[in-house]
């Protein structure tokens, strides 16, 4: 009887694999075969689940945006704006072993920036996000505990843009807990008014 194979299992084990050799020897010195070496599999086993590096590397990308998103995006509207600034400051207070990734991500798939496809990818993640918060914002408006005359849409993508900047800071510059979680609070103070206050 053939042996039945989880797919997705596979697929995470080249990816797994693929991410231990970008991070040795970067993205653009490794190949194919290094790829397969390292996940134990045959060249063809690994050309069956991704047709080339790029393909392999944009479902990466996926896999990690996708953990994010997961984390990122909440189940139902916030209440309330303190329970909104509640929200997004939890998401900004990175753990060490978070900040410490930035790095390595930019490290390893720095150079995918250069594919069209990669960088689609990427801006994807960050305009679902956008929506995101646009429809948090946007009920925020309706029980007026933020100013109407917010756009909300471009609202939520700035939102994310500050950010993304602010965590790529902590990562990248080794900022302290204590000076990061000011900076948040900083940035949200200086984005969400109290429109009653």
């Amino acid at each position: 009887m053939p042996k039945i194979v989880d797919k997705e299992e596979m697929k995470n084990k080249i990816m797994d694999a693929a991410m231990i050799v970008y991070s040795d020897v970067g993205f653009h010195v490794a190949t194919m075969d290094a790829i397969a070496r390292q996940s134990g599999l045959g060249k063809g086993t690994v050309y069956l689940y991704f047709k080339s590096k790029e393909t392999l590397t944009i479902a990466l990308v996926d896999r990690i945006f996708g953990r994010m998103a997961e984390d990122f995006i909440g189940e139902k509207p916030c209440a309330s704006l303190e329970e909104f600034r509640k929200q997004l400051r939890a998401t900004l207070d990175i753990s060490k072993e978070h900040a410490a990734f930035i790095r390595v991500f930019f490290e390893v798939l720095g150079p995918s920036f250069a594919s069209d496809a990669f960088v689609k990818k990427v801006a994807g993640f960050f305009d679902q996000l956008g929506a995101h918060y646009a429809e948090q914002l946007t009920h925020l408006q309706k029980a007026d505990a933020l100013r109407s005359d917010m756009d909300a849409g471009i609202t939520g993508r700035a939102l994310v843009a500050m950010m993304d900047g602010l965590i790529l800071h902590k990562g990248l510059f080794s900022i302290s807990t204590r000076k990061h979680r000011q900076m948040i609070d900083a940035s949200l103070d200086l984005m969400f008014v109290d429109p009653k206050a």
